[in-house]
């Protein structure tokens, strides 16, 4: 029930931003990214938001929303902060927020992004009570395709492996991923995949840099 209540959320956010996506047309970025963590035996259904607006050729305003609705362990963030865009395809920026169901109510994510067409790098690391949170992501970017590599820390799992995207619709709104990655810590195999849509001006550097999942 709960996973299906994120599908029909997400489902009606990506269907609604399609067809009006006036509301968000000042916005260098809008990502809206509905995604399953199948690890252990046990499938975490994950809906995250990341938003970045361009102030400027070098500032940006940033902020990241994540929610997951796994049962034993459902937690959600809310970190807004700024970027800044030292050089073209040269960004770094810095989040802070609150969270839910951890040991400290507060959240930081300093965050960095790397492009030159056609490679990318994008890494965030969440610090704030228990759950340590990194998430990094290299590609190679290939007509829609995009082959790279994703290094996460959760908790104390580490866990590394492929990853491939899949971009498709007018201006490649809607992409497709799948992750692969072995936990070296527990020696368990995890898999994350999903579909994330991206609407607002692409044109700037920074907005074209691989973002968060």
């Amino acid at each position: 029930m709960i996973r299906r209540n994120i599908f029909r959320i997400s489902g009606f956010i990506i269907l609604w931003l399609y067809f009006f996506p006036s509301g968000v047309s000042g916005q260098t970025l809008f990502k809206i990214n509905q995604y399953d963590v199948l690890y252990n035996g046990n499938l975490m259904p994950i809906v995250t938001l990341y938003t970045n607006y361009q102030v400027n050729e070098h500032i940006g305003i940033t902020s990241y929303f994540y929610v997951t609705a796994y049962p034993q362990n459902s937690w959600g963030e809310g970190l807004v902060g700024i970027s800044y865009t030292i050089v073209k395809g040269i960004m770094i920026g810095f989040l802070g927020g609150y969270q839910s169901n951890e040991t400290e109510l507060w959240r930081v994510s300093p965050i960095i992004g790397l492009y030159k067409k056609p490679f990318s790098f994008f890494g965030a690391f969440e610090f704030g009570g228990k759950r340590y949170r990194w998430d990094a992501m290299g590609f190679y970017e290939f007509h829609s395709w995009k082959f790279g590599g994703e290094f996460i820390r959760y908790y104390q799992m580490y866990a590394a492996g492929p990853r491939v995207e899949f971009s498709f619709l007018k201006n490649n709104i809607l992409t497709v991923f799948h992750s692969s990655l072995w936990d070296w810590v527990y020696g368990r195999y995890a898999a994350m995949f999903g579909i994330y849509a991206s609407f607002g001006n692409m044109k700037p550097a920074s907005a074209r840099i691989k973002t968060k999942d």
